[in-house]
């Protein structure tokens, strides 16, 4: 019985044929992963977004942010304030109301023109939203917000925080879809 191999040319057609099929798929895999990561952020955003809407629908203004020019703040952070504002609406892990908030009747009062704390978001899911394009503290979801307009920021580069970087994914009031990496929203744009 003779035992017969396979030929050079055989082994470099099928060895031909694995590199075309790697070309392939090696490019759609890279884009998937890109595709679900924007995905994640939308539906993150999309989820804030209904929260900050029911907000303002309550007390007639979107949740303004603290600090600065720029003032955005880390959206997933238990020290800042839009987290409280949409935890709860309480300074801290407590329930005294964080704002004076008047006009409304939401809510048992607990004392002259404050409102029992409300939840928007609780504090598991705000929690769970992290950045899938950077896990540092620094690249968590911003926050930006003025009463009257909103925009939320992913940085899509790890150490690229700032809202005026271009490689953020943003979405605001006025729009219902993420924008970006490109120019970042502003305030009323």
């Amino acid at each position: 019985m003779k035992r017969r191999g396979f030929t050079l040319i055989e082994l470099m057609v099928v060895i031909a044929i694995i590199i075309i099929l790697a070309a392939i798929a090696i490019p759609n895999y890279l884009s998937m992963t890109a595709r679900a990561k924007k995905s994640r952020v939308a539906s993150d955003f999309a989820a804030v977004a209904t929260a900050l809407e029911t907000f303002r629908t309550d007390w007639g203004v979107y949740p303004s942010s603290a600090g600065a020019s720029p003032a955005f703040e880390a959206l997933t952070t238990d020290t800042t304030q839009i987290y409280w504002e949409l935890a709860n609406n309480t300074t801290d892990n407590n329930t005294t109301p964080k704002i004076n908030k008047t006009g409304g009747s939401l809510g048992s009062t607990t004392a002259a023109g404050d409102v029992a704390p409300i939840t928007y978001m609780t504090k598991n899911i705000l929690g769970s939203m992290k950045n899938p394009y950077s896990s540092a503290v620094e690249d968590a979801y911003k926050y930006e917000g003025d009463g009257v307009n909103w925009v939320l920021y992913a940085p899509t580069v790890a150490g690229a925080n700032a809202p005026t970087d271009t490689t953020l994914l943003s979405r605001s009031d006025l729009t219902t879809t993420i924008t970006g990496p490109s120019v970042a929203l502003t305030l009323g744009n």
